[in-house]
């Protein structure tokens, strides 16, 4: 997971969007690629459904699937994420879920799994009950996977999930929740990013830049005069 650094070595924090339904036009896509729009002053990677339509999790696939390799090499370097799911029967689709078990795959990162990433979640469904049970499901396994759920997640039924044509929800309410939990990702997306730019700096420096000679206040460090 390595050639990102160069392009991640500025402070701008970085947020990949998952959307989970290979439906064409779908709700759960549009609203990705409204909230990724939503985040001024950080670079984003959207993943719709059809990018995420990998086989069934196995270990050590990765290497041989090219967009498999591509979606790992954004979450290793991500500083906040935000799932969006449909539900359907009631939890999250099979296809999200089963991108979310590649994540496995991270385990020897410099940040294993989703560890220490702020995790926006927002649910979609017909009804309340769906809707709720989905994006609790949505903030268990983000939590399975060391990140950090937003306290506020975001669930849209049919009577808020409505869009414009451009894909901005219509609802002044939705835009609000939407963009608070935007807000929360950033937060912790920001410090995750300048920790990483910290990081860089040191290592730019050497190993010396690890250790340093602390003078005791009131010493003189100039050589004695005899």
């Amino acid at each position: 997971m390595r050639g990102r650094e160069t392009a991640m070595a500025a402070t701008a924090p970085h947020l990949v969007f998952l959307s989970g339904t290979l439906h064409a036009g779908s709700k759960a896509d549009r609203i990705a690629a409204w909230c990724a729009r939503r985040c001024r002053g950080a670079t984003t990677t959207v993943f719709t459904g059809e990018d995420l339509e990998f086989p069934h999790y196995r270990p050590g696939l990765s290497g041989r699937h090219a967009q498999l390799t591509r979606y790992l090499y954004e979450l290793a370097w991500a500083d906040g994420i935000v799932l969006i799911s449909p539900a359907y029967h009631g939890t999250v689709s099979g296809l999200l879920k089963n991108a979310l078990d590649y994540v496995n795959d991270l385990s020897q990162e410099r940040q294993p799994f989703l560890q220490d990433r702020s995790v926006g979640c927002v649910a979609l469904a017909l009804g309340d009950q769906g809707a709720a049970s989905t994006l609790a499901t949505l903030r268990t396994v983000a939590h399975a996977l060391r990140g950090w759920p937003t306290p506020l997640g975001v669930t849209l039924t049919s009577a808020t999930a409505a869009l414009r044509p451009d894909g901005e929800p219509a609802r002044p309410e939705t835009r609000d929740r939407l963009d608070l939990m935007l807000g929360q990702v950033l937060v912790v997306a920001r410090r995750n990013a300048e920790a990483r730019r910290r990081a860089q700096a040191r290592a730019a420096l050497g190993p010396e830049s690890a250790t340093h000679r602390v003078t005791p206040a009131g010493t003189d460090t100039r050589e004695s005069r005899r």
